[in-house]
């Protein structure tokens, strides 16, 4: 991990953008870390309107080569959707179960599923790259409806057969407290380019210049720090691992370099 100096002040208090039940969870990582989180709730998931399509498919599930999961938010909705329609997390057989990195991989496991394949970086520009063509060609993918417009062109451009089906929306929240949230602030994590877009939003153009001179974007992986330097942001830094763990160990760093 590479961040610009900082000068000599303490990196300690760190704004969380994520999703409700998601700051909680990092914020209680943070304090045990020694951090003062600050939560500005930004994002919210939210379950097709519709779910007879989604039905349909994963009753046929047993068709598909691979079934590939991007985060463990659609690891929720779709394990919830497999007992709501009496169906069995654990199979025998087809498909395979590919996940984008060890978070979506770890909640798999949580309930009751397999995991066959995680890419050797946790992008989804790499799972499409490395996903093992020779064990089959139909894929099944179950994502947010808002996923990376890149992913699905880059597997039929390797030869898959891609089901792409929105199985959860992401909305932006208000963001209520951003700007006061943003005083004293050292660091700001963001853990998805929608986070990134909805926390700009909150701020609005004069705050959202401020802060992105003045704090720390620490960001989950490049797609999500491209997102924060297009929105302004000076000094971006991600970790090797793409993860929360990963997330956490970049501001560990961060503060070291500070203190």
């Amino acid at each position: 991990m590479r961040a610009e100096a900082a000068g000599k002040a303490r990196l300690s208090r760190v704004v969380i953008t994520r999703s409700r039940s998601g700051n909680e969870e990092l914020a209680a990582k943070l304090r045990a870390r020694g951090f003062e989180p600050v939560s500005v709730d930004t994002l919210e998931f939210a379950p097709p309107k519709d779910w007879s399509r989604v039905d349909a498919v994963l009753a046929g599930l047993g068709r598909y080569d691979w079934l590939v999961l991007t985060s463990p938010t659609g690891v929720g909705f779709f394990a919830e959707r497999m007992r709501l329609l009496s169906l069995p997390l654990a199979w025998v057989g087809r498909p395979s179960v590919a996940a984008v990195g060890p978070s979506t991989g770890a909640a798999l496991s949580r309930v009751g599923a397999r995991v066959d394949f995680l890419p050797s970086k946790y992008t989804s520009k790499v799972l499409a790259e490395e996903l093992p063509a020779g064990s089959g060609s139909d894929a099944l993918l179950l994502r947010a409806a808002s996923g990376d417009p890149g992913f699905l062109p880059a597997l039929v451009a390797r030869g898959f057969r891609v089901t792409d089906l929105p199985i959860y929306a992401t909305s932006h929240l208000s963001g209520r407290g951003a700007s006061r949230a943003m005083s004293g602030a050292d660091a700001v994590v963001f853990a998805s380019p929608s986070a990134v877009e909805a926390f700009a939003k909150a701020l609005g153009p004069g705050d959202l210049d401020s802060a992105a001179r003045r704090v720390l974007a620490v960001c989950i992986g490049p797609v999500t720090v491209a997102a924060a330097k297009e929105r302004g942001f000076r000094r971006t830094v991600a970790p090797e691992t793409h993860t929360i763990d990963g997330v956490l160990t970049c501001l560990e760093q961060a503060a070291g370099e500070r203190s």
